[in-house]
């Protein structure tokens, strides 16, 4: 069955950020994004695991409406790209927020069969042989999890989440 996606703002059964088009021009302004060319379906597949993937982390600001089926918009959520650290707007989703979607589900295509939301099974492997070979792990504690293993995408979205000191407004006394 294939997947429809509903991106307006707020909607109350809103499943992406952003639409398919918008994933299109965003994939348009990026290098090596020859793995988009899939038919619509998965791309709309992506988007919503993406958008699953990212309303797990904990935002600044508050929902907007206890309707809404996704974390976003947001009241009281600072703008950190405006100059006057305005607050965005409750009806809107900014826009580095659809593009950390787009960019999720581009790496949820290029991993192809492999489930990246998944817990990675090498994690705790300090020393491996099979044979002759032996790999060894300098600091698997160290290694990246999560999100974290896509910094493009962290990029994007660090800013708006909760806990950040980039969002954090400076208020003089």
């Amino acid at each position: 069955m294939a997947i429809t996606i509903e991106a307006t703002a707020g909607h109350a059964s809103a499943n992406s950020y952003a639409t398919l088009a918008e994933a299109e021009a965003y994939m348009l302004g990026r290098l090596n994004a020859s793995l988009w060319t899939g038919a619509d379906d998965t791309k709309n597949r992506a988007l919503v695991e993406a958008q699953r993937e990212l309303d797990g982390l904990t935002w600044i600001g508050k929902r907007a409406s206890s309707t809404q089926a996704l974390s976003w918009p947001r009241d009281w959520a600072v703008n950190p790209d405006d100059p006057n650290a305005d607050y965005y707007a409750s009806t809107v989703v900014p826009q580095r927020l659809k593009d950390a979607q787009c960019e999720l589900a581009f790496q949820f295509l290029k991993a192809g069969t492999t489930d990246v939301a998944a817990v990675d099974a090498t994690d705790g492997i300090i020393e491996k042989t099979i044979d002759v070979l032996t790999t060894r792990y300098a600091a698997p504690h160290e290694r990246p999890t999560g999100l974290a293993r896509y910094p493009r995408v962290l990029r994007f979205i660090m800013p708006l989440l909760e806990g950040s000191t980039i969002t954090q407004r400076l208020v003089k006394g």
